[in-house]
């Protein structure tokens, strides 16, 4: 875990200038090479560091003549330098994307696991700072390095006698945090890396993010899906996006386009419900699926497909079976009726075995089971329900009793979303759900 110096060497002349830092030191230091100055301010700045225990430098055929003069220049200049001077890391000329990759590896080559890195962007081809910049977002992930600075030191050819500023960019590389959020929201439905930064971020940009209730509501949407929490997701996402809508209405740039992508992500389940196995209940359930499958949340739908024909079942119940789903006694005969039903949808009539409750149970479903024989229905849930309860129990026990994971999840789910999506939209058309 080493302190590293990454620079390219370019062909250049290479002129005198006096280069300032001004954040880290009142000196002004008057070299040739913007390496050399860098790393003088980095010995003389006002807060102290650890030194430079390493320098990389990149250079073509032609800029590596330049490495014998820049090795004089830093040994005149500096405390410590390298002895053996690095030779330098010879790079393609060519502007091709093979080579752009050589690049990339070989700065790879020389970071080390947790290493922290000074890169310098000032000199070099102007591919430069596009695959350095690539890289530190990769080596941030793939090896945990730090990025100490990211620094240009400007050189103004039209007045080279006046100072020239060396500008320190690091604090802008949290875009690549920001960029994994928000491929975290698109891809995953995962609003809570997004809330994270939020609460840290420093961008005057991004600050608009910075409230405690938008972070609340980015995180409970996203357990809302994660924990399959289908009979409160349309109320509790409905609850966050007024959350989102207030925000959105006071912000611009940055800050307004993260919050219209978890309010184009978040807002197809909010969903008003009435609490009863109605069709704005049902719609609700099959979007809520949809989502699961689009971002691959493939135990999760299967859940929440199983538990949709048990909601099925419930459409049939009435008298005083037919409660509220919220309240204690829907709840309760949601636990018996639902169960019986996916059951009774699950087995060949001819394999029936219910006994105790769950015997009497069956008896009030009957009713409602022949209905659904009689409108065509039933042999459709018939035929998907059997596999959809075998996956989702393969994934309850890890898959302990197969050779390995089933193959074709994602197929499947597909289709049995569009049976169920046909059987509910039948229910609607035959008047059986209002």
């Amino acid at each position: 875990m080493a302190k590293v110096f990454v620079s390219f060497l370019g062909t250049g002349p290479y002129s005198k200038a006096k280069y300032c830092w001004t954040k880290r030191s009142d000196i002004i230091v008057d070299v040739r090479f913007a390496q050399t100055a860098i790393l003088k301010f980095l010995e003389e700045q006002k807060t102290a560091e650890e030194p430079v225990e390493r320098l990389i430098l990149f250079c073509t055929e032609k800029s590596r003549k330049q490495l014998p003069v820049l090795e004089e220049e830093m040994r005149l200049h500096l405390r410590t330098v390298p002895d053996p001077f690095p030779p330098g890391v010879l790079v393609p000329e060519e502007m091709t994307a093979p080579n752009q990759w050589k690049w990339f590896e070989q700065l790879l080559r020389y970071i080390d696991q947790g290493d922290t890195l000074i890169i310098d962007f000032t000199h070099g081809f102007r591919s430069v700072p596009i695959v350095f910049s690539s890289a530190i977002g990769f080596l941030r992930r793939a090896k945990d390095i730090k990025l100490a600075h990211a620094l240009y030191a400007w050189w103004d050819k039209e007045e080279p006698d006046k100072e020239h500023p060396i500008v320190d960019m690091r604090d802008f590389y949290v875009i690549n945090d920001w960029a994994e959020a928000v491929a975290r929201l698109a891809d995953d439905a995962d609003a809570r890396k997004l809330g994270e930064l939020a609460k840290n971020t420093e961008v005057e940009s991004l600050q608009p993010l910075a409230n405690e209730h938008l972070i609340d509501a980015f995180a409970e949407m996203t357990d809302c899906i994660r924990n399959v929490d289908v009979n409160n997701i349309g109320k509790k996402v409905e609850a966050a996006l007024e959350r989102v809508e207030q925000a959105r209405t006071k912000t611009s740039g940055s800050a307004r386009v993260m919050l219209d992508l978890v309010w184009n992500k978040f807002s197809t389940l909010s969903v008003p419900t009435s609490g009863r196995y109605d069709q704005a209940y049902f719609r609700s359930q099959l979007e809520i699926i949809r989502v699961l499958l689009e971002h691959r949340l493939f135990m999760q739908a299967f859940t929440a497909m199983r538990e949709l024909v048990g909601s099925i079942g419930m459409i049939g119940l009435s008298g005083k079976y037919s409660k509220q789903m919220s309240c204690a006694d829907g709840r309760k005969y949601r636990s018996r009726f639902a169960e019986v039903f996916v059951n009774l949808m699950q087995y060949a009539q001819d394999n029936w075995r219910f006994s105790d409750q769950a015997a009497t149970d069956k008896e009030i479903l009957m009713p409602w089971f022949n209905t659904l024989q009689d409108v065509g229905v039933e042999p459709q849930l018939r035929r998907i329900v059997k596999p959809l309860v075998d996956t989702r129990n393969g994934f309850d026990h890890a898959w302990t009793a197969k050779a390995e994971a089933q193959q074709d999840v994602e197929q499947q789910g597909k289709e049995d979303l569009t049976t169920l999506d046909t059987i509910i939209t039948q229910l609607v058309e035959q008047r059986l759900i209002s």
